[in-house]
């Protein structure tokens, strides 16, 4: 072999060696490169992870955050109105992604449940999250009826803590699926919960379809906390387990994350048929070539990483100009012009998160961000909050439309931003601007209330129109009313309330007279309860018949005498037991109690008929003819013995179903009387559609009867109208021997009051009637 072509083999092989020795660096290199960039991908992926289950927790909570702080809701809650409470809780729940909405009592019974169907209530399963949420917002990942779900438990306070919503978000294969497009989490991400020990089960997978977790889970060491490299079905992986933040009453769960080592060879493996062409062309050019365009590359490049890493930080100020005009130089001008508008679009974004858009004043969020520092700054000083309504804006709307009454608005805004001089003004509501006053007394408050009130009297003109907003004012006080935003405005709201119904458009807020004060609220679960055990009572009225003198009848009146607060009067638990929606139950009780009471007259041997009244809740109840009856037959009582007491206002609530309702009741016998007769809203065309068969009239013709001439006619005409209808009628409120004297001259067929008789116990009437009968012979 000859020198040259030895030179030449050795030439050939130095450099077949040398490329195959540089594709095996490549290689190597490349695949421990790929291993160490997936392991920190996995790292960085499994803490995006967490950060954006943190941000769903955050955003959850505070959605939720705002559904507690609805006024409406609360109420509904502290009332025990579950109907209004689950249909709010359900709307909320599909506006933040829940699939569940819980609301949870204090000792951690569930009290509503969006998504329940007719199972009974039960415990909140995790504790542990509901006594953190007592102090603030709590969130975590659990296992629950074999799926995985993000709990966000938020505090309702009114003001006090009265419960807890907890948000149910799931954690399933779209959720983690939407998580790995929106950010850079890897293609195999599973969560698996710990079903027993060293066994773990899958609940929810990304758009990954490699089954990661039982490789992990298998290996002797245990869940790897650092990512390892597998081999799952042939191919190479490197994988995490993160354990996520958990319930203590949940199983442990963990976030499996994959990196495809295989994957990310791929596109080199497809190149690698290549690399000695590329290579042996490219050597000498490419050393070259590169080192001339790195230099000149690099350079910019930096400086354009650096532009971003300060946008990325919130420094939105133009970067220093590249005197590039290729690529890179535009890739800068663009950037800059980038940073200009991504700042000004944050300026605008934050202004209109806290600004009113109508009237450019701050809005009720912003305000009560300024108030609270300022009470913060200022503990123990004075000051007044002012809610101003203008109490027309919604029928102005609807008569002239949203462009004329935001001119209004604005034109409030100006008036009210005149006569309110440095205090802070802000856009409360649609129609409520709020004024707040440091260091003011009442008497001053006062005093700007009347003058804002002043500013707005003028009616608005705007060419043919001249609109009267009719403006009025409630004050709260600080500190009398509150120290904080919350409770002062609350009670400014009750207050304005007052002063819209009142004859004073100003008025302060008032404890005594608040409708809606903690001790209300306590009353309403009070009185529920004393139902359900039966701890109310009846007491019975006698009825005279006038014509024979004897009793023949009784009205049976609910009373209820409180453990704490002693005897409660009818006048304020009945309207309780309207508003909380016990009416129905409480009059069940009084016809179950009452009835039975009637069985014990007819086996007694008195032929007593009694008396018991329905409310417009009852004339709702398609149910209730149903029900009397079933109570009748069960206590085998004559349903003549049984008369039912309805007013006029409660059939004009909702006349035709009242009347409907009325009817299947006189179809069984049950005899109806109108109370009240004489000073309700009906017409004799309802009247005579109506199938009573009583009057009774109402108690403030009879105050003064023996000395009123015009009350002894109205009397005597209803009397005579009754009769001429066929109707038998009652007087009630009978006080003196003169008054009982004129009801039986003019024919009246019954009289009762307490000139007659006071109501009194089942017991104290029975030994009312034996004094009354005649002694036998």
């Amino acid at each position: 072999m000859s020198f040259r072509v030895r030179l030449a083999s050795f030439l050939v092989v130095t450099l077949a060696l040398l490329q195959i020795a540089t594709a095996l660096l490549v290689y190597g290199v490349t695949r421990r490169e790929l291993v160490q960039q997936g392991e920190q991908q996995l790292v960085l992926a499994s803490r995006a992870f967490a950060r954006q289950l943190d941000d769903v927790s955050l955003r959850v909570a505070d959605n939720v955050q705002v559904l507690t702080l609805d006024f409406a809701l609360r109420s509904a809650i502290a009332q025990r109105d579950r109907n209004t409470v689950v249909s709010a809780l359900r709307n909320h729940g599909r506006r933040v992604g829940a699939t569940r909405m819980l609301l949870v009592g204090l000792d951690g019974t569930i009290e509503a449940d969006s998504a329940e169907s007719g199972a009974p209530l039960a415990k909140f399963p995790f504790p542990d999250l509901a006594e953190s949420a007592l102090e603030h917002p709590s969130a975590a990942v659990v296992a629950w009826d074999g799926r995985a779900y993000w709990i966000v438990v938020v505090p309702v306070t009114a003001p006090a803590l009265i419960g807890l919503i907890a948000a149910a978000i799931p954690v399933d294969d779209p959720f983690l699926a939407r998580l790995q497009e929106e950010s850079t989490l890897p293609n195999a991400i599973e969560l698996a919960a710990q079903t027993a020990p060293g066994k773990w089960e899958v609940l929810a997978h990304g758009n990954g379809t490699i089954a990661l977790t039982p490789s992990v889970t298998s290996r002797s060491e245990g869940l790897p906390s650092k990512p390892v490299s597998l081999a799952v079905n042939g191919r190479e992986y490197v994988a995490l387990a993160t354990r996520l933040e958990s319930s203590d009453a949940s199983a442990p769960i963990v976030a499996v994350l994959g990196y495809s080592i295989d994957d990310a060879l791929r596109p080199y493996r497809s190149v690698a048929s290549a690399w000695g062409v590329l290579l042996a062309l490219g050597l000498v050019f490419g050393l070259v070539a590169a080192l001339i365009i790195a230099r000149g590359v690099s350079r910019p490049i930096e400086a354009l990483a650096a532009t971003a890493r300060r946008i990325a930080a919130g420094d939105y100020s133009a970067p220093a100009p590249i005197a590039q005009r290729d690529e890179v130089g535009e890739l800068a001008l663009t950037l800059a012009h980038m940073a200009r508008a991504i700042g000004e679009r944050e300026e605008r974004i934050r202004f209109q998160a806290g600004h009113d858009a109508i009237t450019g004043l701050p809005n009720r969020v912003a305000a009560e961000a300024a108030i609270e520092r300022e009470l913060a700054q200022r503990d123990g000083a004075h000051g007044a909050l002012l809610l101003i309504t203008l109490a027309r804006l919604p029928e102005i709307t609807k008569t002239v439309g949203h462009g004329i009454s935001d001119r209004v608005m604005r034109d409030a805004a100006a008036r009210l931003r005149q006569a309110g001089g440095a205090a802070l003004l802000a856009r409360a509501t649609d129609t409520e601007f709020l004024l707040w006053l440091p260091h003011v007394q009442e008497a001053d408050a006062i005093a700007l209330a009347f003058r804002a009130l002043d500013a707005l009297d003028e009616p608005y003109s705007e060419a043919e129109f001249r609109i009267d907003a009719a403006p009025a004012v409630g004050v709260a006080l600080c500190p009398q009313h509150g120290t904080q935003f919350s409770p002062l405005l609350q009670r400014a709201e009750v207050a304005l309330f007052a002063a819209l119904n009142a004859e004073e458009p100003v008025l302060v807020y008032d404890p005594a007279s608040d409708p809606h004060r903690p001790e209300r609220l306590a009353l309403m679960t009070d009185l529920r309860d004393a139902i359900e055990r039966d701890e109310l009572a009846l007491h019975y009225q006698p009825k005279l018949h006038l014509p024979n003198g004897r009793i023949d009848g009784a009205e049976g009146l609910a009373r209820w005498v409180h453990p704490r607060q002693g005897a409660i009067p009818p006048d304020r638990f009945i309207p309780l037991a309207e508003e909380t929606g016990n009416m129905r139950r409480l009059t069940r009780w009084v016809l179950a109690a009452g009835i039975a009471r009637a069985r014990a007259w007819q086996r007694g041997g008195r032929h007593l008929r009694l008396a018991l009244n329905l409310s417009v809740r009852d004339l709702e109840d398609a149910e209730l003819p149903q029900r009397v009856g079933e109570l009748l037959t069960a206590h085998g009582v004559a349903p003549d013995r049984l008369l039912l007491e309805i007013t006029e206002s409660a059939v004009m609530h909702k006349p035709e179903a009242a009347i409907r309702v009325l009817r299947r009741l006189a179809d069984q016998g049950i005899e109806l009387a109108l109370d009240d007769f004489g000073v309700g809203q009906s017409s004799f065309a309802y009247l005579r559609r109506l199938p009573v068969r009583e009057l009774k009239i109402d108690k403030s013709f009879l105050l003064k009867l023996a000395e009123g001439a015009e009350d002894r006619t109205i009397v005597r005409s209803i009397v005579e109208l009754g009769h001429r209808l066929g109707y038998s009628v009652t007087a009630e409120g009978v006080s003196d021997q003169a008054t009982l004297d004129y009801l039986t001259q003019i024919g009246c067929d019954h009289a009762q009051g307490f000139f007659i008789a006071r109501p009194m116990t089942a017991e104290a009437l029975d030994a009312f009637l034996a004094a009354a009968e005649p002694a036998t012979p």
